[in-house]
């Protein structure tokens, strides 16, 4: 999901190149809904939403880290996974819910490795958000040949 964001956010440019300042982002999802909507994909991951593979993949090492005792640290982790959730979710508002400013940035047209490597994010994110089973049971059993 890490790779497929930063390939998104290579995508949004303005006059300097890319759109590092976020009020450049304000209406992001009615100049170009596609691109706003698998950003907003990828930010939900980060939050860890249920359905992508950011939840999974927290709810793991949370499970984890409770069965080993450590149940101080899972409450700090689920506080502070709240407290990332905020700035998320506000981008997402940012993007859906704001006027696009007139000089607002422009989308590029990605390459076909760029279309290929944001394809393949979503994919994975939803996937492993969907049915995250058979690949937490993997990553298990690969402690094995660990030892």
């Amino acid at each position: 999901m890490t790779i497929g964001a930063f390939a998104v956010v290579t995508l949004v440019r303005d006059a300097g190149g890319e759109a590092t300042h976020l009020s450049k982002w304000a209406g992001l999802g009615r100049r170009s809904p596609l691109v706003a909507a698998v950003f907003a994909v990828f930010l939900l991951a980060f939050a860890g939403i249920p359905l992508t593979s950011g939840f999974a993949g927290k709810f793991a090492v949370f499970k984890a880290a409770a069965e080993g005792g450590a149940a101080p640290l899972v409450v700090v982790g689920v506080i502070s996974s709240a407290i990332a959730a905020f700035f998320y979710i506000r981008v997402i508002v940012l993007m859906f819910f704001s006027e696009p400013r007139p000089e607002g940035p422009t989308v590029a047209v990605p390459s076909p490795l760029t279309m290929t490597t944001i394809a393949v994010g979503v994919a994975v994110t939803l996937v492993l958000g969907v049915a995250p089973q058979y690949f937490l049971d993997l990553a298990g059993q690969a402690g094995v040949f660990v030892r």
